[in-house]
């Protein structure tokens, strides 16, 4: 079998959307021009950290930790489709413009894609060498498939999810497949069972942690289950993945000259993925104001600059292997959040006792221990869940799971704020009703394809 890339002119690089309308396209061969024959063929292509890495940008920009104003010469350092995904405009890509996110995620699918077609058949591995290359592949696909949900399709709502409008599930490396989107209860009923599939036939924890492994495999099935509001599915997955022993780091270990270990040695991560670019912008003040004195967060996720127009912006760095600086943000899988995620199950389940333990667990090792004082029940009463959403986006500062929370908080009520912005002396707000709370379907991806059909706006 030969791997081939499908170009079409709405994406960059690897495509995988085809149209039945119009359907050009030019073979692109790949890896050396290497035929892909043996199961060491296949794992080539996961040990290539370029086809499963690099995804998304703009839910960094999208969510409400970025400030509610900011000043032209701010915005100036910005591209034309940050600006616009900033005020959750119409479209966020003009012209021949393209949607780096959609087009990245959709590769890694294609890449899953070829992978699972071809690996199983492939000559020189033993079953269990195969079976082990296809989990991987289905885990990819599964986080694939997670964001992409979680930006361009409508909050998970398990009362209406079957007839809510998904994505184009493409399961094969058929060329012509059909595109019209299946529903949002298809497109996670196939993440569960890749990922359920995959989990017995992977290790622990993995030789690189851009390898998919058990333990990141239980944090992406508690992540999905807690935005489709299944709370019970949730922390149980959330206590497999506790039960591995994940990683915390105490924040002073790096204070003296607040250097991070590289990507590739840090432990906290559980699955390495890089966001598509880096977001260079002040954060919300009300963001700020949720540290406390001793918080260790404050000092080495985020930097302050006074004097210029950035004031406190993002600045965790990711290590590359060399330990040089990518221009990028972590947006993968990471032991707080699992940790953050068994907390929230507990608080929607009004358990004070172990909500408390499971935040102290957390910010014992984020305090400069001069400063940190423990939490009691008493201080946590008037509110669990507002604590622990207020703990996570500490914690996942300038990552994206700031907006995927916001968007499923809107079904809890008073968890979701109106957001206002002022951009070009211009006032833009997202309600929890809105449906800007979904990205719009690149244009140039509807032109070739365009049985997919646009998003409300």
């Amino acid at each position: 079998m030969k791997i081939q890339s499908i170009l079409i002119y709405s994406f960059v690089a690897s495509a995988t959307l085809l149209g039945s309308a119009c359907r050009k396209y030019v073979e692109i061969e790949q890896n050396d021009r290497r035929t892909l024959k043996t199961t060491d063929d296949y794992r080539y292509l996961l040990n290539n950290k370029g086809n499963f890495e690099t995804s998304y940008l703009l839910p960094l920009v999208t969510s409400d930790n970025i400030a509610p104003e900011v000043a032209s010469t701010a915005a100036s350092v910005w591209g034309g489709s940050t600006q616009l995904a900033y005020i959750w405009s119409a479209q966020f890509f003009t012209g021949d413009q393209q949607d780096g996110g959609w087009n990245n995620l959709y590769k890694h699918i294609y890449v899953a894609n070829e992978i699972l077609d071809g690996v199983m058949d492939s000559q020189n591995g033993t079953p269990a060498q195969k079976l082990a290359v296809a989990a991987e592949a289905r885990v990819h696909r599964a986080f694939a498939y997670y964001s992409l949900a979680n930006q361009y399709a409508p909050v998970y709502d398990p009362t209406k999810a079957e007839s809510q409008q998904g994505l184009p599930l493409l399961l094969t490396v058929d060329l012509f497949q059909n595109l019209s989107r299946v529903s949002l209860a298809r497109i996670y009923e196939q993440i569960i069972t890749d990922l359920t599939t995959a989990i017995n036939n992977l290790p622990n924890y993995p030789s690189f942690n851009y390898h998919p492994s058990k333990v990141s495999a239980y944090a992406l099935m508690s992540r999905v289950y807690l935005t489709m509001r299944n709370f019970e599915e949730a922390g149980r997955y959330a206590d497999l993945a506790l039960a591995l022993d994940p990683t915390i780091y105490n924040l002073e270990d790096f204070t003296r000259d607040e250097t991070f270990p590289r990507l590739i040695d840090d432990k906290e991560v559980l699955l390495s993925k890089t966001s598509a670019g880096y977001m260079i912008g002040p954060l919300n003040p009300e963001l700020i104001s949720l540290y406390k004195e001793g918080d260790l967060r404050l000092k080495l996720f985020i930097d302050n600059e006074p004097g210029t127009y950035k004031g406190y912006i993002y600045k965790k760095p990711v290590f590359n292997s060399s330990g040089n600086y990518y221009n990028a943000s972590y947006v993968g899988l990471s032991s707080p959040e699992v940790l953050l995620n068994r907390a929230e199950v507990y608080a929607r389940q009004n358990n004070a006792a172990k909500v408390v333990e499971l935040l102290n667990l957390l910010r014992k090792k984020r305090f400069s221990a001069d400063k940190y004082v423990a939490l009691t029940t008493a201080d946590v009463n008037s509110d669990l869940l507002q604590y622990v959403i207020d703990e996570r986006r500490r914690e996942f500062v300038g990552t994206d799971l700031r907006w995927y929370d916001m968007r499923r908080l809107t079904l809890d009520g008073g968890y979701f704020k109106t957001i206002t912005r002022t951009f070009n002396g211009q006032t833009y707000s997202l309600n929890a009703g809105s449906p800007r709370l979904v990205y719009p379907i690149n244009e140039r991806v509807l032109s070739f394809n365009p049985e997919i059909g646009q998003n409300p706006r």
